[in-house]
């Protein structure tokens, strides 16, 4: 028998945990983390629970033609010389018919491939990129740009500069349970042990809540009011920060006086919390310096997201908790620079700018990308700009809003190529349907969120029957219809995403990963030239805008503010008569990631059926108990899940298990209207900047579901 032990990265979410495979006789036998990396051996159910994942039955394992109608499920195996025969006839078709925007790249969520789905986009000639993006990450990355002209800014939880945080928010996060989207939860778990108040602000109380120093319960949707008042207060008490606030930002004055409407006891009225509560947590954060922010894609999800956090990033900006240790930090990228530069290196043309859907209507969210919803009411009206769609890895099916409406629109869609590891209702309505490897069964560059460490997937054991890793899948589709931009192998095109760090892949496949960290990190920037010459930030007055200049030439409020969400007690009164509670469809587990692992056994033996949360007050009002099915309803639809009573949670308000559906039902929807909620969020009320909708606050309304219903 052989053994060895291969050194990978996990991708099981966000992640980038170092892993250590065992591999007996070319079968992986043993998972654990790797504690000779900068992760220090963590790792989580989702990655231990790969060797499931790898070797499970209802893996694809060749490219598939769809043989009758749409969702049909009738398949021809075909080669993946004809299935790339085929896809370059279609695209090329279309681009010489309607032109390169006819054509929409989509993908999950972003896990080290995003540089692969916006080069192939660019490639050949269309900006039309379909991501979650909207509603996770890419807001907060737009606005920081706007603010401090710098699009990164992340926790500083390492204590590199000599100081950890000393007044941490976890505001509508639980990084202890997800990496997404931030600092990787080993660097954050290890800086509580040095913070001296932690402040949780959610709906309902998570693991955190019963150690942190103030739990704020928040309405959902509320969050632009809470920062504003808390803005206000530390203002009205002169707690700013007066050196950084005098020398280094743009706009005080007038921020000053937007928030004297906000006062604590009127955002009390608004969030449902105790105004006393309020001023506590603004103290706090302004006086216990430094300090950071951790947010979560709930305040992306909301229709009120763009000033959402540009309110939130102004509260860092008068705390001075920007560029300093322990605050927020944009953080220097290793020797091979920024991954983006794989993509930005081909520019989106004028050309390429006129064809995007939804530019027109959300100027900051779809200035490279297409909005969504956009494309599904398109497709709705049979008006659409798009005619090939080319999916990776994500199922637009599942996430976006309004389920109905987006299958009825992926329906109208000309034709539908899907990569993906198993035949999920985005695949059953495709017509041509590729198999892609997974984690362990790839060579590629992995790069974690806060962008200062790269880290190398090594190939552990071959993907199963003929099933090719994304990078592979982009670089030969490219090579046939933009071949100036693609490379003659995967490893070619790996040396090249490496070629400024001058080392070739299979020297970084031995090394493991790539970081800049420590004393190598350059903190307080804008005191320096690093932006420009004589200090300042990166934006047009050279100071962090607290007052948006940009976003005033762009017609929008230069000042955060508050907005209702599109459905609430408040805004829509008469429609609360009949939903009088608050949904949320933000329910997070440990153990499964958006749509992904209710098939793997192990994963999906924690929690069988999905799971709302209930007040138990609620749930008696409305005879409900803890393990029924529960009816959830909007005006959009029904949909049920299994109701836990859970005292933690607001009376007032619902939270649903997100992205929910069921891969053991047959196809083509595998069970996706039955319990996912997103059945019941709409796709009419949008954030005026970003095209962001109301899926963490809208109205439903619950029963219970008869036996065997």
């Amino acid at each position: 028998m052989t053994k060895n032990i291969v050194k990978t990265t996990c991708k099981s979410c966000h992640g980038g945990c170092g892993v250590l495979v065992t591999v007996e006789d070319g079968v992986i036998t043993h998972i654990e983390g790797n504690p000779d990396t900068p992760t220090r051996g963590t790792m989580c159910s989702k990655g231990l629970s790969s060797i499931q994942h790898i070797n499970h039955p209802d893996r694809l394992l060749y490219p598939l033609k769809r043989a009758g109608k749409r969702g049909e499920g009738k398949w021809e195996r075909i080669s993946w010389d004809k299935a790339l025969d085929i896809i370059e006839t279609k695209m090329k078709d279309s681009i010489a018919r309607y032109g390169a925007s006819s054509i929409a790249v989509s993908q999950g969520t972003g896990r080290g491939y995003n540089e692969y789905t916006h080069r192939f986009a660019r490639s050949i000639g269309t900006a039309n990129i379909i991501t979650p993006g909207y509603v996770c990450h890419s807001p907060r990355l737009g606005l920081y740009g706007l603010v401090t002209g710098n699009g990164r800014l992340y926790c500083d939880y390492h204590g590199w500069g000599g100081e950890y945080p000393k007044t941490s928010i976890s505001w509508a996060k639980q990084l202890e349970i997800s990496s997404a989207d931030s600092e990787m939860a080993v660097w954050f778990l290890e800086s509580l042990k040095h913070v001296k108040n932690l402040i949780v602000i959610d709906p309902r109380e998570t693991a955190l809540s019963s150690r942190a120093t103030l739990w704020l319960q928040i309405r959902p949707g509320t969050d632009a009011a809470l920062a504003l008042a808390m803005i206000n207060v530390i203002i009205n008490e002169g707690l700013w920060d007066k050196e950084f606030v005098d020398k280094w930002t743009y706009g005080f004055d007038k921020l000053k006086e937007r928030v004297q409407e906000y006062t604590p006891e009127r955002a009390a009225k608004i969030t449902w919390l105790k105004a006393d509560d309020i001023v506590k947590a603004a103290r706090l954060f302004a006086i216990d310096t430094p300090g950071c922010i951790q947010f979560g894609s709930s305040l992306e999800r909301q229709a009120n997201c763009g000033q959402t956090l540009r309110a939130v990033i102004c509260l860092l900006g008068v705390t001075g908790n920007i560029e300093r240790p322990g605050s927020m930090m944009s953080w220097m990228p290793p020797a091979s620079g920024l991954r983006e530069d794989f993509f930005t290196e081909i520019p989106i043309t004028d050309e390429m700018r006129k064809g995007i859907v939804g530019a027109g209507d959300f100027r900051m969210g779809a200035a490279r990308t297409a909005h969504s919803d956009s494309v599904i009411k398109q497709l709705l009206k049979g008006d659409s700009i798009i005619k090939v769609w080319f999916s990776v890895g994500g199922q637009q099916i599942i996430h976006l809003a309004n389920t109905t409406e987006v299958i009825k629109g992926l329906n109208n869609v000309e034709f539908l190529i899907h990569a993906d590891q198993f035949m999920g209702p985005m695949a059953e309505i495709a017509d041509i349907v590729l198999p892609a490897a997974h984690w362990l069964e790839i060579d590629d560059i992995y790069d974690m969120h806060p962008r200062f460490m790269i880290e190398a997937h090594n190939k552990v054991v071959d993907p199963p029957g003929e099933a090719w890793q994304d990078s592979k899948i982009f670089n030969e589709i490219g090579k046939r219809v933009a071949p100036q931009y693609w490379f003659e192998n995967v490893e070619k095109m790996l040396d090249y995403q490496l070629r400024k760090a001058n080392i070739t892949w299979k020297q970084f496949s031995e090394m493991g990963f790539l970081a800049r960290m420590g004393k190598d990190q350059i903190y307080y920037k804008y005191k320096t030239d690093f932006w420009r010459k004589g200090g300042g930030f990166p934006t047009p007055t050279g100071k962090m805008e607290l007052y948006s200049t940009v976003l005033e030439k762009l017609g929008y409020d230069p000042l955060p503010y508050f907005r209702e969400p599109g459905e609430s007690p408040y805004s829509t009164p008469e429609l609360a008569k009949e939903y009088p509670l608050i949904l949320s469809t933000g329910y997070r587990q440990p153990f499964y990631f958006l749509s992904q692992y209710r098939n793997i056994p192990w994963l999906r033996s924690f929690q069988q059926d999905p799971t709302m949360q209930i007040h138990p007050d609620t749930a008696r009002k409305y005879g409900i108990e803890d393990g029924d099915w529960a009816w959830i309803e909007s005006p959009r639809g029904k949909i049920k899940q299994r109701a836990r009573l859970f005292p933690g949670i607001h009376p007032g308000v619902v939270m649903a298990t997100a992205n929910c559906f069921y891969p053991e039902d047959p196809g083509p929807l595998h069970g996706l209207t039955r319990s996912n909620p997103n059945v019941l969020t709409s796709n009419n009320h949008f954030d005026p900047m970003y095209g962001s909708p109301d899926l963490t606050a809208l109205l439903c309304k619950v029963s219970r579901a008869p036996d065997g219903d």
